[in-house]
Formats: structure tokens, sequence, C-alpha cells
């Protein structure tokens, strides 16, 4: 057990903005070029910053849990901030950092897809380091969750693009009208990390739509630029019921992916009738008989060759039974992986939505009215939270002393108000390192 004396002693010479920095400088060598070199929509005669100083500011205001641009301006109003960024970023000059509102005038002219490459580029790197390889399923795939999640609800209309939910009286009269901005996201599973590999934001085209935008409509547009994007990636979908039809079983066999979806049985009733009507289903039994898994393979939908797996687990809450669709065959080898798989769908709800919007990042708090900034902070959050989980994950002191996210953060705004980056810590920046993630 490590005391509270022995924590300050572990800290005592600690700064977390260096660490934070060392993990970018050691798996996303060029991150700063490319934050640099992002097509810049301003006139260039009157810039004083360059994009990469724009963007570090919104990714040290997520970093630092802090939830609003005021905030963030505030905060880090100090020549300690300064001479730290300064350095960190290795520029020459920086004699002040730069006002909410000229980021937020930035990043309403800055096209999102700018940042989606950017995010890209990190993922890619990642799996260039292959130090996930135990994560995949079977040894092969690599897990990606989806799901959608609302960011943020409006009284009154908040622009064109605007998803809308109406409220009616017992006479069927409208008496409130809700207007929402959602998003979908595709997230990598690996180990207790789940790195946000896309994002599609769930909008309509114009406010005359005859029908809104839905989840599924924007799976379609993630998965054509999921496939483009990473062509020869091996890929296993894993997604709630509400993907357990047909085009997505299209969608997943003409990008060449796998697929692992939950399964109520009322969805595709022939296929939960086939399963209950065969007498022999192959099963295996858990330790102790705590878990009982039961599968059939090969029952016929349509044109699809589809294998059900069930299992029921014993939980803190008393058994509970899961049934999954997948077009990878059951066995007894795998039958266990993949249901594990299949629950780790619950990721994306904990280490990742419930995360950024009520522990760090505040998801759901607008830092900007323009719709295309709004769109630019979610996806340097999603940015920021790659490195987040990478520190957490693979420091060595903050493994040791098992601080919350919010500690962290909390501690790595003081540092970098408080103590200066030094020249030894920059020479040190660029030395390799070994990170191990257990």
């Amino acid at each position: 057990m490590v005391t509270r004396k022995v924590k300050r002693t572990m800290e005592k010479d600690e700064n977390y903005f260096f660490e934070l920095m060392k993990f970018k400088k050691h798996f996303f060598e060029d991150l700063q070029n490319r934050m640099n070199h992002v097509y810049d929509p301003r006139h260039q005669s009157y810039i004083d910053y360059s994009c990469d100083v724009l963007l570090f500011m919104i990714i040290l205001k997520n970093a630092c849990d802090l939830e609003s641009m005021r905030t963030m301006t505030n905060e880090l109003n100090k020549d300690e901030c300064i001479i730290n960024i300064k350095r960190a970023l290795n520029i020459e000059t920086l004699e002040e950092l730069p006002h909410y509102d000229t980021i937020n005038d930035f990043l309403s002219r800055l096209d999102p897809d700018e940042l989606r490459n950017i995010r890209t580029y990190m993922i890619r790197e990642l799996l260039k380091k292959r130090c996930f390889e135990t994560s995949r399923i079977g040894g092969k795939y690599w897990a990606i969750i989806i799901d959608g999640t609302g960011l943020f609800t409006f009284n009154q209309k908040h622009c064109d693009h605007c998803l809308r939910r109406e409220y009616k009286d017992e006479e069927g009269n409208v008496v409130k009208t809700v207007y929402m901005h959602h998003v979908l996201e595709a997230k990598l599973v690996v180990g207790n990390m789940v790195f946000s590999v896309d994002s599609e934001f769930i909008e309509n085209e114009s406010e005359e739509v005859p029908k809104q935008d839905c989840e599924l409509n924007a799976f379609y547009r993630l998965a054509f630029r999921l496939n483009q994007t990473f062509k020869r990636l091996p890929i296993c979908i894993i997604a709630d019921s509400l993907y357990a039809c047909e085009n997505v079983f299209k969608t997943c066999h003409n990008n060449h992916w796998k697929f692992l979806l939950r399964f109520k049985e009322d969805r595709i009733k022939s296929i939960s009738e086939e399963f209950h009507a065969l007498g022999k289903m192959e099963e295996t039994n858990g330790k102790e008989q705590q878990d009982k898994i039961r599968w059939v393979n090969h029952i016929a939908y349509n044109d699809w060759d589809i294998h059900v797996l069930e299992g029921t687990i014993k939980t803190e809450d008393g058994q509970k039974r899961f049934m999954f669709l997948t077009d990878i065959k059951i066995t007894d080898k795998n039958c266990r992986k993949l249901l594990y798989a299949g629950r780790s769908r619950w990721k994306i709800e904990n280490e990742g939505f419930n995360r950024q919007k009520h522990i760090r990042y505040h998801i759901e708090h607008a830092s900007s009215h323009n719709y295309t900034a709004m769109k630019n902070h979610y996806l340097l959050t999603q940015i920021t939270d790659i490195l987040m989980q990478l520190l957490e994950n693979g420091s060595n002191i903050l493994k040791r002393v098992k601080k919350t996210a919010k500690e962290i953060s909390s501690n790595l705004l003081e540092i970098i108000r408080m103590k200066l980056l030094t020249d030894e810590d920059i020479t040190k920046m660029k030395k390799p390192t070994q990170v191990r993630f257990t």
C-alpha cells in the first residue's frame, strides 16, 4: 500500500507536463508538424499565432480538465505557462497566449477533415508500434466499437443541422421542441483503453428534410470513410442490437470486416426461433460453473450464414444473459473470447462517453456556438483523449501513485502554472524511451 508520505516522496521531482510531452514525442513524433501544416483559412497577413499553438491550447485545455474557453484563458494567463508552451513547442517568440476568441475564430473556419487526418495519423502510428497486438480478437481482428451519443441540447433552434425531438400533448399538438446534436463514434479497443478512430456527426442536411438523419445512416457514412482510411486493417465491428440487420451485414461483408453484434430476440425473430428450436446446442461450462456458454453455427438468414452465441455469466449483480450474432464461426476454443469481446462494448460507454462527459473533457459543454467550431472542439477532445490514455496507462509514476483522472488533470495544470521545463527536460524528451502497458 502506497501511503501519502510515500506518494509525496515519489512525486517530489516529477513534472507531469514533461511526462505528457515525452509521451507525445515517443508515440507521435510528427504530431506538432502536422498540426502546424493544417490548411489555414486565415488571411496570412494578419496572423499572430501559428496553427500548432492554437490547436495545442485546446489540447492543454482538455488535458487540464478546464470546462470552458474563458476558464482556459484565465487559468493559463501566467508567464510560466507562456514559457512552458514556448519550450514544449520549440517556438522562438511567444509573448502572449492566444485569447479564446482568437482560437474559436480559427476553429470556426478550419475544415474538420484536417483534424480527422491528424487523428488517423495517430492511430496509424500506434498500430505501427505493434504494442497492442495481444488485444486482437483471436489474434487477428482489431475490435472497433460503434455507438452514438448526444452532445448538445438546445430549447431553441441552433442551426439548420439540428436534430429535433417533439413532445406532444394528449391531443397530438406539439407543446415543446428540443434541438440536439449527436455524434456516432468508432473506437478501437486495446486492453482497458478505447481510442477514437473516426467520428460521424448525426445531422440533418437542412431544416426542411422530410426524414431526419439517424444513427444507422451515420454508420454507413462512417463505414465508407473507415474502409477508405484503413483498407487493409482486419476489423471486427462490435455494436448493440440496433445494428443487427441485413444492411449492416452487407456493409461489413463488402468491406471485408467481421461483426459481433448484441442480439435481442425480437430484433430478428426467425434467427431467435431457430436458435431455440434446435434441440442440441454446443456448449461449454466455465470454471466452477460460474458461467455457461452455448452457441449454434450456420443459421440461415436470407443469404447470410449467421452464428449465434449465448452466455450466462455470474456477476456481482447476479446472473446475466447475453446473446450475440457474428460471422466468425464459434468453437469451444474461441467461444469465451468472443463472448468477452462482445461484452467489451460497454467500454465505449464507461471509458468513452461517460468519462468524456462527467469525469474529464465536458463534451456536453458547447465551447463555441459556431457549428464547425463545435465539431473541431469535439475532434480535438478525441485527440487529447488518445494522449491522456497513453499517459495514464503507460507512465511509471502514474501507475505507482494510482491517481484519478481528475487528480492527474489538476496536477498537470498546477505544474504548467508553477514549474518550468528545463533545458535538461527538453534534452530528455529527444531521447528514446520505453513504455510498457500492463
